[in-house]
This record gives structure tokens, C-alpha cells and sequence, in this order.
């Protein structure tokens, strides 16, 4: 056992080495396959030249009052903001990857290929022989003996760019790094309460009051060869290697579903034999059946394997990224690319787990009409799905699967709500005016009060979340660090609230309301037969809420809505839905969860003495951390901590 773990951890140290030494294709525009110009970084860290991302940007963005474009390696959506008007202006919006330009840099001094950038702004081509420490500028001997005569820069750190070429260890070149809020300002402080780096002016607004804010050199200090950055290379490998996993289970099911598709075609050939003539026809259509079963499962199969090896490029990119950060960058830009991937891989962990909660094996048979007599087909095509067995990835029975509960938030009040956001959890606390955010582990790491009683709370985006107030305001929270970013004035009482798209949709007493979510002008309203405190609505057009004492019902624009009733169902407040569109009704008076299939079925009653047996009764809201089989529920009138749960 012991010889396995060596072998495996060689095996790991060997791989970093390798990833470590080539690095050239970071410095590749996937675009023009060319090193990159003026390169630019999107917020999953795919980096093209800047005139390369607006072409595509230009060529791909038609629509009018676009809200952004799609990355066009891993398709996920690059926000835009609204003060940027034309997407021909959006590529030079983007933040300049320094630390792509740091490593074209260091290279082309190696290789003495490095001009004199203040000749090269003059359209001059001239060999650099001087390296400015402090404007991160080569020059030649002539620009430097001018550079030296202004008084801003006679006391700039200068060194011969031959020292850096026989100094491979010199880390420090290059080695800005702007701050994301104010780019024309480097990186001076880091704030060890919220894991954040950050210019002077974000520390002076932003962190004025944090207890743990030091110097940039006190925080990268050693960071290259901290436990986090080993961890996290490790994590990048075992990531990498677990989608190639996947991806190799795909092709595997791919081939035996098209032998088994050969298997069935070889099967109605021989049947046909057995049939006379007039079967012609029968055997055409038995065969364009399998053929077009052949081409819907395999385009499916395809797009499977297709969103995998987009997230395992997303992960292997990172991976490299960090490797070539360790190897090539300062501590400064280890520290950063280290938050920058942490803060993303929850995402891409959570898109991870949806394609394969979404995967399931394909298998096919064909089964054979014997009685030649009676004979009006060939057979019959019969799918099997399952979901695969995959290693690291747990399989969940949401019908049957039992609820424990994980830990406990010690809150308790009138009124609590909660969401997950990332991995994270905000609570709203209605009696203590205050929302607090809590990390994976349900520990307090800030707490922000606000004008009113928070009455619930939706997610906006991954840093911004909404609150609802009995006083018909919404407060739109930045999540790290908590503060109000503003305030939206609202013409209509409101209890419970949630986003879709460009609308939030509120409720209270007999009534539900649609929002504008920019200006918070009412759209439209809708009355109800019984006091609706909270809407449920994922999808536009389909919503789910009380409808009386016992009741809920779920409304669809498609014609697919139904009534849901229940003796043992009273006052059922709150509703919330799963990854695979189970309902689950909170039953604030009768103590229980009812569980129901997308159309309406009851599946079973959850007494809440199944999830704790030390809560007796007041369970209030239910919410799922998305695409998992986890789910927060608080409690009304200090009936119990608020419990993070998830079903087996």
C-alpha cells in the first residue's frame, strides 16, 4: 500500500513538472494561432487578442440592448455593463491580462527579441538593453538615458535585461497586476477577512472596516509554496483527470450503443429473410426507426461528450494558467490567479455535477416479431436509460433518498429566509434588521444591517442578491464584501420575493405582483383565494403558490398546471423545487414537507421529525442550492435553527 502512494504521488509530481515546462500555448490566441496582442481576459479566464474577441464579439452580437457575449471556448455568458454602448467598444472594455503580457515579455527577453517600447510607440524598431522596475517598460541605451533625465523617473530601479536573461529566477519582472474595480491602479492591499486583493481606493471604501488588512508583501509572502497553492494544483489535476474519466465513460457508451445498433440491424436482416415480399415496406420503416434512433441518441451522446471536454478545456486551461503562474509569475499573481480560480470553481463544479446528473447510459435491443403470420412490423425498438456509475460522483433517489440534516445556523426569529449563493449562505434575520452571510460550513463571516425587516431574499447574480421589505423597498446586496449597492422604492405591499429574467415577482396577502427588476414599477398583478406570502417561479410563465388552507397550485402558460390538495397539508406557505422538478410544499401548521412530481403527484408526506427530531413545528422556507441534493429550511417564530440538509 504503502509503494502505491509513492508511486502515485511521483506520479503527481511528475505531471506538475511536466505541465510546468511549456507554457507556449498561453501565449497562443486560439483566434489568429498567433502571440497574443494586446491580450484580454474574460471572467473564466480565457484570454484572446484584443482585436481577435472584437471581431468575434462584432460578428456574433446582432441583437439589439444585448446584455453580453458568450466565450467562445466554454459558451458561458461575459456580462456587459450598460454604460458601454456598441459591442465594437465592448473588446476594449475587457481587463489586459498582465500577466499573458509579463510572460511575451520575459520570453522575448530570453531570446533578446525584446524592443524598446518607447520606440516601438514611435513606430521605431530598436533592441532593448534596460528593464524600468517601476513603469514595466523596455528601453534602449538612448530612451534610458532620457528616462533617467525627467524627475518622476530619475529614481526608477533599472536592470539590463542580460541580467534577466541569465537570471531565471527573477520573478518580480512585469509583475503588475491591476486592481478589477479600478484598473488604472495596481494591487497594494489584501484583506484577509474576505480573501481579497485590491487597489488602496477599494481598501480605503471597501475594507475601512476589516480588522486583517496588510501589505501586498506581507500576503504573497511564500505564497508560491503555500498548502494553498500545492492543494490547488492538485485539485486542477484531479479535476482534469476526473472529466477524461468522464469523457472516456461517454466514448465507451458510444461504441457499445453502436454495436448493439449494428446488432440490431444485423437481427432485422435475418428476420427479413423469414418474411415474404410484401414486408418491403415494414423493413424500410423498421429500419429508418433505428436509424433515426441511431442519430437522436448519438447527436445526444456527442453534445454530452461535448459539454465535458468544454469544462475539462475550462479546467485544463486554469490548470495551466496556475502552473505557469507558479512557474513563470510573481507571488502577487499566484495570489490573484489562486482567487480568481477558488472563486470560479464552485461554478464550473456545479455546471460539473448537472451534465452528469443529467448523463444517463444508453442501451438498445431489438425485439423480434416471431409470428410471421400475424406479422404487421418488424419489432420493436426498446431504449434502456440509467445513469452511469461514475467514480466520485454520488447517485441520489430524490423519491426515496432519506433527509439528514448536515449542520445547523444558530438563528432563530420570526420570519427567517435564506439562499445558497456559489457554496455559500445568506440568511435574512427579520427580527434583528440584517442579513448575514455565512460560508460552506455554516460559519458567520459578516453581517450587514439594513433600514427594515427583511421579510425574503433571491439571487441576482453570483456576487448580487435581493432583498424583499415589508416596508416596499428591495435592497440589491453585493455578497463579497456585504453592502448595499441600492435601493428600489416599490408602489406594492410585498412578503416573498423572486428574479426571473428581467422581472421579480412579490407577494402578499391576497396578491401576487410582477416587477421591472431596473425600475421596480409594477407590470401587473394577479389576485389569489388565500394569504400568499411566498411565489415559487424558475422558468418564465410558470409559478407555484398558495391557493388556500390546505392548497397550492401551479400555474403554466403551456397548459400543464394543476391544483394540489391535502387533508394533511395546512398552511402550505412556501414551495420549492428540485434539480429534476419534484415540488416540495412546506406545510407550516402540519409540521411536514409534501413531495410531489413536476405534474402534480404526491410521491410522500416528510414529517419534519424524519429530517430533526428536536424541531417540533413552524418549518417556513425551503431552498435548494442549485443542481444539488442539498436544500436550507428555517423556521418561523424561533421554532429552530436554520438547517442545511440534503437527501441521500
Amino acid at each position: 500500500m504503502r509503494r502505491k502512494w509513492r508511486l502515485r504521488l511521483i506520479c503527481e509530481e511528475e505531471e506538475v513538472k511536466l505541465i510546468n515546462e511549456d507554457f507556449s500555448e498561453l501565449l497562443t490566441c486560439t483566434f489568429c494561432l498567433e502571440t497574443f496582442k494586446q491580450p484580454k481576459y474574460l471572467p473564466c479566464l480565457h484570454t484572446f487578442c484584443e482585436a481577435c474577441i472584437s471581431t468575434y464579439i462584432v460578428s456574433n452580437v446582432k441583437e439589439e440592448n444585448a446584455e453580453g457575449f458568450k466565450c467562445p471556448v466554454c459558451h458561458r455568458l461575459v456580462p456587459i455593463g450598460e454604460s458601454v454602448k456598441t459591442p465594437e467598444t465592448w473588446a476594449k472594455t475587457l481587463p489586459g491580462n498582465h500577466f499573458v503580457v509579463s510572460m511575451i515579455d520575459r520570453k522575448a527577453m530570453k531570446k533578446a527579441e525584446k524592443f524598446c517600447d518607447a520606440c516601438t510607440s514611435k513606430g521605431v524598431s530598436e533592441e532593448a538593453k534596460s528593464w524600468c522596475m517601476v513603469c514595466e517598460e523596455a528601453y534602449c541605451d538612448t530612451c534610458e538615458a532620457n528616462h533617467k533625465t525627467f524627475k518622476v523617473s530619475r529614481c526608477h530601479k533599472i536592470v539590463p535585461i542580460k541580467n534577466i536573461i541569465e537570471d531565471v529566477s527573477i520573478s518580480n519582472i512585469c509583475a503588475f497586476v491591476a486592481c478589477d474595480e479600478h484598473p488604472d491602479k495596481t494591487i497594494e492591499i489584501y484583506c484577509k477577512d474576505h480573501f481579497q486583493s485590491c487597489c488602496t481606493i477599494c481598501a480605503t471604501v471597501h475594507h475601512r472596516k476589516c480588522e486583517n488588512v496588510v501589505t501586498i508583501d506581507e500576503a504573497v509572502s511564500g505564497v508560491k509554496i503555500s498548502t494553498n497553492a500545492q492543494e490547488l494544483t492538485k485539485k486542477l489535476i484531479k479535476r482534469s483527470k476526473k472529466i477524461e474519466r468522464i469523457i472516456k465513460n461517454r466514448n465507451l457508451n458510444t461504441a457499445n450503443f453502436e454495436k448493439e445498433i449494428d446488432m440490431v440491424l444485423v437481427e432485422i436482416a435475418n428476420m427479413r429473410k423469414k418474411l415474404n415480399d410484401k414486408l418491403d415496406k415494414l423493413e424500410n420503416e423498421i429500419k429508418e426507426e433505428v436509424n433515426s434512433t441511431r442519430k437522436n441518441y448519438l447527436h445526444r451522446l456527442g453534445e454530452e461528450s461535448n459539454e465535458l471536454s468544454v469544462l475539462k478545456s475550462t479546467f485544463d486551461h486554469w490548470k495551466n494558467v496556475f502552473a505557469a503562474c507558479l512557474s513563470q509569475g510573481s507571488e502577487i499573481q499566484v495570489l490573484v490567479k489562486m482567487e480568481e480560480i477558488s472563486r470560479r470553481m464552485p461554478q464550473f463544479e456545479n455546471d460539473l455535477s448537472k451534465v452528469v446528473k443529467g448523463m444517463k447510459d444508453i442501451s438498445v435491443e431489438f425485439e423480434a416479431t416471431n409470428n410471421v403470420a400475424n406479422v404487421e412490423c418488424f419489432g420493436r425498438i426498446r431504449l434502456n436509460e440509467k445513469r452511469p456509475s461514475l467514480p466520485g460522483f454520488k447517485t441520489i433517489n430524490f423519491h426515496t433518498g432519506k433527509i439528514k440534516s448536515i449542520f445547523k445556523i444558530d438563528i432563530k426569529g420570526s420570519c427567517i429566509s435564506g439562499i445558497f449563493i456559489n457554496d455559500d449562505i445568506i440568511i435574512t434575520d427579520y427580527n434583528r434588521n440584517r442579513v448575514v452571510f455565512h460560508d460552506k460550513t455554516g460559519k458567520q463571516k459578516e453581517v450587514l444591517d439594513i433600514p427594515n425587516n427583511p421579510t425574503d431574499i433571491s439571487k441576482v447574480n453570483d456576487q448580487t442578491v435581493a432583498v424583499s421589505s415589508y416596508a416596499r423597498t428591495i435592497c440589491i446586496i453585493h455578497v463579497k464584501p456585504l453592502r448595499v449597492v441600492r435601493t428600489l422604492e416599490i408602489s406594492v405591499p410585498m412578503w416573498g420575493l423572486c428574479l426571473v429574467e428581467d422581472e421579480y415577482i412579490t407577494t402578499y396577502n391576497n396578491s401576487i405582483s410582477w416587477l421591472n427588476a431596473t425600475t421596480g414599477a409594477k407590470i401587473k398583478e394577479l389576485p389569489t383565494s388565500a394569504d400568499t406570502r411566498f411565489v415559487t417561479c424558475y422558468k418564465k410563465n410558470e409559478y407555484i403558490y398558495r391557493n388556500g388552507d390546505h392548497s397550492i397550485k401551479f400555474e403554466s402558460a403551456l397548459g400543464k398546471g394543476f391544483q394540489y390538495n391535502h387533508s394533511n397539508l395546512s398552511d402550505p406557505y412556501n414551495q420549492e423545487i428540485d434539480e429534476e422538478g419534484n415540488i416540495y410544499v412546506v406545510g407550516y401548521s402540519s409540521n411536514n414537507i409534501h413531495q410531489l412530481t413536476p405534474t402534480g403527484q404526491l410521491i410522500r408526506i416528510i414529517p419534519l421529525s424524519d429530517i430533526d427530531g428536536t424541531i417540533t413545528g413552524c418549518p417556513w422556507v425551503m431552498r435548494f442550492k442549485r443542481n444539488t441534493n442539498q436544500f436550507l429550511l428555517t423556521f418561523h417564530a424561533s421554532a429552530g435553527p436554520v438547517l442545511v440538509c440534503e437527501i441521500e
